[in-house]
């Protein structure tokens, strides 16, 4: 009687097996239309889509193109030796941290607050970030601040191997 039924399910299965493939392709890719609309219009994930979106779309801010701009304007003030420029190279390549870090969705009202953060797994000079960061502030904040060409070519390079690190500049 049992072997009577599986014999029977099984005639059926393999008489019917076309028209089974073509059921489930049909619903698999109904239910596959239904993934990808509630992705990219749903409100669970549209934040974090959009957040992905923008931080590597290749229109943006960090394209590799602009980021050798950038980095070649950072290098030429480097090597004026000026002491206004010096000041500026060194803002300038932790505007482009800020800013990258902030796209890439961590959290904080600053660089400071993101670079608290991240660990030295995500980031194997996080530490040396932190402490060239804060000359950034002095920069910001005592006008009379100064700063030599090796300080700032060490600020520059800690801030170099950042960026290399995340693959922002070569």
């Amino acid at each position: 009687m049992i072997s009577d039924f599986v014999n029977s399910f099984i005639a059926f299965f393999i008489n019917n097996l076309l028209i089974i493939q073509i059921l489930s392709f049909c619903i698999s890719s109904i239910l596959l239309g239904f993934i990808i609309y509630f992705i990219f219009n749903g409100e669970i994930f549209k934040d974090s889509v959009s957040q992905y979106a923008k931080t590597f779309n290749k229109n943006n801010f960090f394209s590799g193109n602009e980021n050798l701009k950038i980095w070649d304007q950072i290098q030429k003030r480097l090597e004026s030796k000026k002491a206004d420029q010096l000041k500026i190279a060194v803002i300038e390549a932790d505007n482009i941290l800020n800013n990258f870090l902030r796209e890439a969705g961590y959290k904080g009202k600053n660089l400071e607050e993101r670079l608290l953060k991240i660990t030295s797994v995500e980031l194997c000079n996080i530490e040396e970030l932190k402490q060239v960061h804060k000359t950034r502030k002095k920069i910001d904040t005592e006008p009379e601040f100064f700063l030599n060409y090796g300080e700032a070519k060490t600020i520059v390079d800690i801030y170099k191997k950042a960026l290399q690190d995340l693959n922002l500049i070569n």
